[in-house]
């Protein structure tokens, strides 16, 4: 036999040929064709071979015969079809979250429509040709006034207002004439309040994030008083009516500039250069300040990936360099972690503080927002007011400024509830091992408002998401262990991960989208699919990677992007082959039955300096006898330590 055969063919040995001549006398043949059917080497072990492989495909397909009975078996769920068609003008990417009961705003083709609510038809539209907005939020600011945050396919930052049937543009915030000095937008987010808007930019290898002021109450006087002139001409008789783009609103204002920094080589020559060049050293550092040369970075990389070579993958350095570019930031009100931005009047009500985490790493970032008066000039890049490092690089985040709380996920499966108002953590719960988690949403929660006693603090629920498809339930309450229940266990079914996440509002249902294009509605109850929405044929779900669908803010409806599925040979290739499609929530499930009756806690007005004081000492006061208890029972325990320690030493 030829070496090479030798090398990559590993043939067993063959048996003996004539193994039934030496046992004759013992051997008894069951089957009497198999005397003429004897095969010599190498044929018998082919025959074997094929036999083998018969075998297994037997077994296989006997295991799936057997499951496609097992899922016949099963109760299938209803399937609900769409109630309504809706005509949009130009191709829908994305859907705004909903701020209010009027008004739905869509991100198209060739800018924004916003539609009513109540017979989902036009009501306004703002258009720019050769502008395709991808990204949309909205806030509801007071009166008629929205302010929008679009981002384009080409990574501009626009921010819009819509004030009555007006809609204009405010500001291009990375407008570029030149492609060299071309700065993409990654995301484009405004605060609750619509104080603050943030932007994470991207522009020749560096990223960095940006906090701008918007002039908001201005706004609202100086298009109040356009609006009035508008009335008085048009009583009048004028022809010459104002133009809606000659309107010179307020200036934004840019109050912070912060960049990524990676832990470089060392600059300082000893220990104490290093803590010179930190101002004040009662906070934990960030780790630019070292003594760490480059060659114990290699050595200290070089050990790591060597204990640790079974854990790790080729591409992981590759992959975390390519995430650090995305940044995960969150306004939030004050607490006692950052008791500072409420000293004037002008301030009530506005978040105070930033929290900011970088792709890949493992520390969050708090900021204070400081807000210029008159002349005053304010570092745009301060440093960090706390820093959060944590165990393990952090994957997602969520926040729910109204009961001041923060949940973050790490790469190991931790799961941890902060309430930012007092600075600790309420849970830490280990979710899952298996899966990187993707999405955290808060359910309608009656846990404390900022400012509440040590008394009003119930429980708070998560809803969880992994990219294996795993769903959980995460349910936590102050000084108690936490709870994890079960909503939906892993898929086996390669391709078939969750694409979309989204709460039924008022009900305690939750949706899932499949990237196989299967929409199902579950119940925080149990595991069941509730139901699965299909689209009339030939339409399927858009983008089922990425799809578009949206609730409205009383769960009646729930929206979604069809695509028509068209032959090769079609004449009509070319048309518009999106369509919105409409469900109605109402025939699925009755209302008197699923909404939530109980009254939820309302979030306080922000308060001065004076009562936030006072409310910290009555909180204190109320609070002694369990800090007493507390210091007790630790004292017992450290004497308890002492004791064993000294009766370990006497017996040496």
């Amino acid at each position: 036999m030829l070496s090479y055969n030798q090398k990559h063919l590993q043939i067993p040995t063959p048996s003996e040929h004539n193994w039934i001549e030496d046992h004759r006398d013992d051997y008894y043949l069951k089957d009497p064709d198999q005397w003429l059917d004897e095969l010599p080497q190498p044929f018998r072990m082919i025959d074997k071979l094929i036999g083998h492989i018969i075998d297994n495909a037997w077994e296989n397909i006997e295991k799936r015969e057997a499951e496609r009975e097992a899922e016949n078996l099963k109760i299938k769920p209803p399937t609900r079809e769409a109630t309504e068609e809706v005509q949009l003008p130009g191709n829908l990417n994305c859907f705004a979250n909903i701020v209010d009961g009027k008004n739905i705003f869509a991100g198209m083709s060739e800018g924004v429509a916003i539609l009513n609510q109540e017979d989902h038809t036009i009501k306004s539209l703002w258009r720019m040709e050769g502008v395709e907005i991808i990204a949309l939020q909205v806030r509801h600011v007071g009166g008629q006034l929205y302010l929008l945050a679009a981002r384009d396919d080409m990574g501009v930052a626009r921010l819009l207002f819509s004030y009555g049937d007006l809609t204009s543009l405010v500001k291009v915030f990375n407008a570029f004439d030149n492609v060299s000095e071309k700065v993409i937008c990654s995301k484009f987010e405004i605060s609750e309040s619509g104080d603050y808007a943030g932007l994470t930019l991207e522009g020749k290898g560096e990223y960095w994030l940006e906090v701008y002021r918007l002039q908001k109450d201005n706004w609202a006087q100086e298009l109040d008083q356009f609006e009035k002139l508008m009335t008085l001409n048009g009583q009048t008789g004028q022809f010459n009516q104002p133009n809606i783009q000659d309107i010179k609103l307020s200036p934004t204002v840019l109050v912070m500039k912060q960049r990524y920094k990676q832990i470089t080589d060392y600059i300082w020559k000893n220990p104490f250069d290093a803590l010179q060049k930190l101002d004040d050293s009662n906070i934990i550092g960030t780790g630019q300040n070292h003594v760490i040369s480059t060659q114990q970075w290699i050595e200290e990389k070089k050990i790591f990936e060597e204990m640790y070579e079974s854990y790790l993958s080729k591409d992981t350095t590759e992959e975390s360099e390519e995430k650090q570019s995305q940044a995960t930031f969150h306004f939030i009100n004050l607490g006692r972690i950052l008791p500072v931005g409420l000293e004037q009047k002008t301030q009530a009500g506005i978040p105070n503080a930033l929290c900011l985490w970088w792709n890949g790493s493992h520390i969050l970032f708090h900021y204070v927002l400081k807000i210029p008066v008159g002349k005053e000039k304010i570092e745009l890049e301060p440093k960090a007011d706390i820093v959060w490092p944590n165990a393990s690089p952090i994957t997602c985040s969520t926040v729910k400024v109204c009961a001041s709380l923060l949940v973050v996920a790490l790469v190991d499966g931790t799961v941890t509830i902060w309430d930012l108002y007092l600075g600790i953590p309420i849970s830490v719960l280990t979710v899952s091992t298996d899966s990187i988690i993707q999405t955290l949403h808060f359910l309608e929660s009656d846990f404390c408002v900022p400012f509440g006693l040590s008394d009003e603090y119930r429980k708070v629920q998560i809803l969880i998401t992994c990219k294996n498809g795993e769903a959980y339930l995460a349910t936590a309450t102050k000084h108690t262990e936490g709870r994890i229940f079960t909503l939906r266990e892993r898929n086996e079914e390669p391709g078939n991960t969750i694409s979309g996440v989204a709460l039924v509002p008022k009900l305690s249902k939750f949706l899932l989208i499949f990237t196989t294009g299967t929409i199902a509605l579950f119940d925080f109850t149990g595991k069941d699919v509730l139901c699965h929405f299909i689209l009339p044929f030939p339409y399927v779900t858009a983008s089922p990677w990425e799809p578009v669908f949206a609730f409205d803010r009383d769960g009646n409806f729930l929206f979604i992007k069809g695509l028509k599925t068209m032959n090769e040979d079609s004449p009509n290739r070319n048309e518009n082959r999106s369509l919105l499609f409409a469900f109605s929530l109402l025939f699925v499930f009755p209302r008197d039955r699923c909404t939530k009756e109980k009254e939820l806690i309302q979030p306080p007005s922000q308060n001065t300096w004076e009562v936030r004081c006072e409310h910290f000492l009555q909180d204190r006061l109320n609070s002694l006898k369990s800090r007493n208890e507390e210091m007790t029972r630790c004292w017992n325990q450290l004497q308890h330590h002492a004791k064993l320690v000294s009766e370990r030493r006497q017996a040496k």
